[in-house]
């Protein structure tokens, strides 16, 4: 391959494209070799003075399952279609030696477009590189637009022909194509495959995190010093250390693409001749991240040219943007500094040192250990960061030859235009992955338990999409819905819209000024999705062409987007990523170091994406007049001035006076505030002065008494006289009443104390300090934090997914002070999110969720379904039922958009089935419905027939839960391995009875168990499982069993029922104890004892007081079931928890059970129960009640008892025909 790709250049185009395709394995008819020029064969769709300059155009070949025998181009114009299935593969010689990721894409589209959107593969050749395209087709999206249109390119670019990347190389021979493949169809798809990103990705997450398992092992002794008084924290949090130390070693390759930083800091030969006693694959050797890599992050990419320096100063602090470890090199100081020289300064905080003279707790924390101290303590350094050289070098397992193994760019990817390579995005990906590999308390994944999932960037780029529509039509009720939808559908400004430049004006100005809200930001997938599309959008409005990209970009990431996380490190990598969108657009270069070489600075982001809790609020008190005082609305905005200066600042000297200002106005402002929170308010004493005096004006009216006789009613035996009354009297009282009220006020006006809750709020807002990377606000306020007070116009993101009676309930004894409306024990933390963003929004703002979909029908979502209901007007509804969006996750996920309004009742929604998402906005549209959700009760998404027939079981059938039935579930015995034996294990404990009574007494309570497990399609299957029935009901006399009492005392540590934590003696006495026994049990499950009750020791958890149910007869059904699978059983038997059953004095079971068992049945109990992935369902006994079955036993006919039409029969038995 690498031989085929030196011979493009300079060699002829049309044979070296052919070769390459024939090492491809790619079967083809050539055509004749014939050059042509752009406005010859791409005609009127050329625009020289648009398009990138081409020299010639060649048709090299065509794959399909047909065979063309050289036609030429007039011949193929003839014959191909709109629907023709082929693959043309072209090559075309640029005139430029560089060409972009767009010009390349614009050119495919053209020749796509030329061969009536027939796919494309092309093959540019500029300068000494070449790149190869393939367009995709897909239909149109609006109904009123016939045929296809050229879909998202895929292109791998920059393949250096003279020293081509391995990366390019290994892509390539992917594109071999295998033997298996025989028709177009095929070749087509394989092609999608290997230029699909996100399988580079995967492969290269799974490389990477074998790297980090191996990093953070014993074996590798990567360390940290953290608190330097000891060393026993030297490996806390060392994951978290990792992973940022991944995102500046990705952020340096990222940005080698752009030639900032040279390759000699990452050769070994380079390396050998600058380091003293440089060995690549030591395990005791750390020099090269000390000497290079922390000095290239801390003292070169974080200090501006030409003040860079050693640290000199004996005794004294380290300066943290200085050099050291001059003693590690071979070469001078001078020559270490020249080193470095090349690379500019950057800014932006990424690279600032995370050590700290003295944290919040008092303590010194070196968290990046860039330090002179060479100290030891046991071996340990106490100041400095020790890693191998291994961790970097070794060829099998180290971090450069893996990333040398892939190409990287530094531009991320659109929906349309996509580079084989790997991309920005990349870092979202690898945070996500992780950010939590390993929980160093329980050693699980800690992404499950934060519940965090990557968002794909196909869901984003809708719900970004669908959220700036929404806003816009809100903003702008002139415009139409279908004007605005061609702002986004179409790449080129639509000539409706270049012949009004004051509609674009009015949309530029619409767009710059909206805020926008990601509350749980992660990795920023959201924050970056809404850059991109708003840079697509304001470039394509500026007709005139006037704004650069770079001036674009900051003014929406200073003015626009907000991102807050709870995770210090999500925030990092959210700025991180906006960092590369910046210095993608860095043009071009020169060679003053006085002016960064022409490298534009990064701005300071902390206070654009902070690291807070979004959940909790500040505890305010109604001090509305006291926010709004003129002196502190100064303060506010001088403390506001301080932090847009420090958005722009770049020296370290510079930032710190800044910050150190930020802290000294908000003192003040807390000052100022407690202040004149106890000072008298004159202006208030004044009004209620004046109120009195008028007051006291009113009361002379009816100072003198007025008596005048009134009628009063006469009882029944007595005759009826008039009284007087003073008439006055009432009055003045009412007078006399109010002025004391006046004067009560004014005397606490005169007599205020500091209130604790103001005191609290204040010393809370005093205390954030948007500048400490590693700190975590406890609360979130966006006035306070962003400068926002009047709310935002969009919130959109993907909220954790952690149900609040986790760890103990922890989190929800946290949010349940917040008083959400949508908060329930058993629920979970984005619905929470939900309403948060409701209080975040102005008046018709727009949320944007993706949150898992059980609120939708379980009965904790029952809040947030009523809330939505009275406060939101829910616009989009998608419901992705069981199609897995996560790589990562099995959860079920919906999207909703909601306006902060009153409801229309008329939600467009739907549910997903296909599981290719690449045309999301395409399918909402083509299956989308207006729903009306009116009730609290389960949201269900149905078509028009489903809603009819939904309707007509519910109007004739009467639900279960007004049969005369009772449904119990089977026992709970806390501790299965003990209570549910072998049959051998029953054998044994009644081999072991010392009388027959005993083993008969014993036998009676040793009864057969079905699990869900055993549970067939209407059968079942015994497994000669037997339960021991200590049932608390049966009040048994343990004493009386000895056989059982010595069967289970043996796991009596586990068995109380106390809930206390079991010792490691007691874990390893159950183990040797159970497997004496031939019984498996996990240490996993023995870590506390069963949950606390008032049962004894060897009791079950449940009291099952209907034990004598089990030896009725009755209907059974497991509790996860993919069809529903209900069967009667007549004998006695037991079942676990996972086994519901019916049972009934009176009801006909076998009548129930013919409904229960229907197609027509399943098809309902779907629309109403929670789901688990694509088939399978809860049988929650909540909804099984809710069954409607009809009484009319006159019909055979199941759907005649529900009374349905042929064609809704139809409808059901087709979803079952398979």
């Amino acid at each position: 391959m690498e031989n085929i790709i030196h011979t493009f250049k300079g060699g002829n185009l049309f044979e070296t494209t052919t070769a390459l395709f024939k090492h491809l394995n790619i079967s083809t008819q050539t055509f004749e070799e014939q050059a042509f020029l752009p406005q010859d064969f791409l005609k009127d769709l050329y625009k020289p003075e648009k398009h990138k300059a081409i020299n010639e155009i060649y048709l090299v070949g065509i794959v399909t399952d047909e065979v063309f025998n050289g036609k030429s181009l007039a011949e193929v114009d003839n014959e191909l279609s709109n629907d023709y299935q082929g693959l043309l593969i072209i090559a075309v010689d640029l005139k430029d030696k560089i060409a972009n990721r767009t010009e390349l894409s614009t050119l495919t589209r053209l020749f796509s477009r030329r061969l009536k959107a027939m796919p494309v593969a092309v093959l540019f050749r500029y300068g000494n590189h070449i790149a190869l395209a393939n367009a995709e087709r897909t239909q149109y999206k609006q109904t009123y637009r016939e045929g296809e249109k050229i879909g998202k390119v895929s292109i791998l670019k920059d393949i250096d022909t003279l020293k081509p990347h391995r990366g390019h190389l290994d892509i390539l021979e992917t594109l071999k194509t295998p033997a298996k493949i025989k028709t177009f169809r095929d070749l087509y798809a394989n092609w999608q495959e290997v230029f699909n990103v996100s399988t580079l990705n995967k492969k290269f997450y799974n490389e990477l995190f074998a790297w980090f398992q191996w990093t953070i092992s014993e074996e590798v002794g990567v360390t940290y010093p953290n608190d330097t008084k000891t060393n026993q924290d030297d490996r806390v949090q060392l994951e978290e250390q990792v992973i940022r130390l991944i995102t500046r070693v990705l952020f340096v390759w990222f940005i080698k693409q752009k030639h900032l930083v040279p390759n000699n800091l990452f050769e070994e030969a380079e390396l050998s001749k600058i380091l003293k006693d440089f060995q690549a694959n030591s395990l005791k050797n750390g020099n090269y991240y000390n000497a290079i890599l922390q000095n290239l992050f801390f003292a070169t990419l974080n200090k501006k040219v030409t003040e860079r320096s050693f640290a000199k100063e004996k005794n004294g602090r380290d300066v943290k943007t200085l050099y050291r470890y001059a003693e590690m090199f071979s070469i001078s100081e001078e020559k270490v500094i020249e080193l470095f020289q090349s690379v500019p300064f950057l800014n932006g905080g990424l690279f600032e040192c995370l050590d700290k003279d003295q944290g919040n707790d008092g303590k010194r924390y070196h968290l990046d250990g860039f330090s002179r101290n060479n100290k030891r303590l046991k071996g340990r350094y106490i100041h400095r960061a020790f890693i191998p050289n291994i961790v970097f070098f070794d060829l099998q397992k180290g971090l450069f030859p893996l990333l040398n193994r892939y190409h990287f760019t530094i531009e991320e990817n659109t929906p349309n235009d996509i580079q084989v390579a790997l991309d920005p995005e990349l870092l979202g990906n690898v945070f996500e992955n992780l950010l939590g590999a390993f929980n160093p308390e329980t050693q699980e994944s800690a992404r499950k338990q934060s519940g965090s999932f990557y968002t794909p960037k196909e869901v984003v780029n809708y719900m970004v999409d669908e959220s700036l529509k929404a806003y816009l039509h809100n903003q702008l009720p002139a415009f139409s819905a279908e004007s605005i939808e061609t702002l986004f559908e179409e790449r080129e400004l639509p000539i409706e819209w270049l012949s009004q430049p004051t509609h674009c004006q009015k949309v530029v100005e619409t767009l710059e000024k909206v805020k926008i809200l990601d509350p749980a930001c992660g990795s920023g997938a959201f924050p970056m999705g809404i850059l991109n599309r708003m840079v697509y959008l304001l470039e394509k409005l500026d007709i005139s062409n006037k704004r650069r990209l770079y001036e674009l970009k900051l003014h929406i990431i200073q003015n626009c987007i907000y991102g807050v996380d709870i995770q210090t490190i999500a925030s990092q990598i959210s700025k991180l990523r906006f960092f590369i969108s910046l210095i993608v657009e860095q043009e071009e270069t020169n060679t003053d170091a006085e002016q960064n070489y022409g490298v534009h600075t990064l701005p300071n982001l902390e206070t654009k994406f902070v690291t807070a809790n979004t959940l909790i609020s500040l505890e305010k008190e109604d001090n509305a007049a006291l926010f709004n005082d003129e002196r502190l609305v100064t303060l506010k905005e001088k403390l506001f001035k301080v932090r847009t200066d420090h958005f722009y600042a770049q020296s370290a000297f510079k930032k710190k006076e800044l910050r150190k200002e930020d802290a000294e106005i908000c003192e003040n402002i807390k000052q100022y505030l407690l202040d004149i929170a106890i000072k008298p308010n004159e202006q208030h004493i004044a009004f209620w002065k004046k109120s009195i005096e008028r007051l006291e004006t009113d009361r002379k009216k009816y100072a003198t008494e007025r008596w005048e006789e009134v009628p009063v009613q006469a009882d029944m035996f007595a005759e009826a006289k008039p009284i007087k009354i003073d008439v006055n009297l009432a009055k003045r009282k009412e007078v006399d009443s109010k002025i004391k009220e006046l004067q009560s006020l004014i005397e606490k006006e005169y007599h205020k104390t500091e209130s604790d809750t103001l005191k609290k709020e204040l010393d809370s807002l005093a205390s954030w300090n948007p500048y400490d990377q590693n700190a975590s606000a406890p609360f979130f306020d966006p006035e306070w934090m962003f400068g926002i007070s009047d709310g935002f116009d969009i919130v959109i993101g993907n909220p954790p997914y952690v149900q609040l009676q986790k760890s103990g309930g922890k989190l929800a004894k946290q949010y349940e002070e917040q008083r959400f409306q949508t908060f329930a024990r058993t629920g979970d933390i984005y619905c929470l999110f939900y309403e948060k963003a409701y209080q975040l929004l102005k008046q018709r703002g727009i949320c944007n969720f993706i949150t898992s979909n059980k609120w939708m029908r379980a009965s904790y979502g029952e809040a947030t379904r009523k809330f939505l209901l009275e406060k939101t007007n829910p616009i989009i509804l998608i419901d992705f039922g069981g199609i897995k969006v996560f790589e990562t996750a099995t959860v079920d996920v919906n999207i909703l958009l909601y306006v902060k309004e009153k409801s229309t009742f008329n939600t467009l929604a739907c549910t997903v089935k296909d599981k290719e998402l690449k045309e999301l906005s395409l399918y909402v549209r083509q299956h989308a419905k207006p729903t009306r959700f009116d009730s609290a009760e389960s949201w269900v998404i149905l078509s028009n027939i489903e809603q009819r027939i939904k309707a007509k079981i519910e109007a004739i059938g009467t639900p279960l839960k007004d049969w005369d039935i009772n449904i119990y579930r089977g026992i709970l015995t806390g501790f299965n391995d003990a209570f549910i034996i072998s049959k051998s294990k029953k054998d044994e404990i009644l081999a072991n009875c010392r009388t027959p009574e005993e083993r008969k007494k014993t036998d009676e309570i040793i009864r057969p168990i079905l699990r869900g497990c055993d549970i067939k399609r209407y059968s079942y299957e015994f497994n000669d499982k037997y339960l021991i029935c200590t049932f608390p009901s049966l009040k048994i006399d343990i004493e009386q069993y000895p056989a059982v009492k010595g069967f289970l005392e043996g796991f009596k540590a586990k068995l109380k029922q106390t809930g206390e934590i079991l010792s490691k003696s007691e874990i390893n006495n159950i183990i040797g104890y159970a497997k004496n026994h031939n019984i498996e049990v996990k240490e996993k499950d023995l870590l506390t004892s069963r949950k606390k009750t008032k049962n004894k020791w060897f009791e079950t958890q449940d009291s099952i007081n209907y034990w004598e149910d089990f030896s009725k007869q009755k209907i059974i059904y497991p509790d996860i079931s993919e069809k529903l699978n209900f069967q009667i059983i007549e004998e006695e038997i037991y079942f676990n928890n996972t086994i519901y059953f019916i049972t009934s004095e009176t009801e006909d079971l076998d009548y129930l059970l013919k409904f229960l068992n229907s197609n027509l049945i399943d098809w309902y109990y779907k629309t109403l129960s929670v789901q688990l992935g694509e088939k399978a369902v809860r049988m929650f006994t909540i909804y099984v009640l809710n069954i409607p079955i009809p009484n009319d036993r006159n019909r055979d006919n199941i759907y005649d008892s529900y009374q349905l039409t042929e064609e809704e029969k139809t409808f059901i038995e087709n979803l079952y025909c398979s």
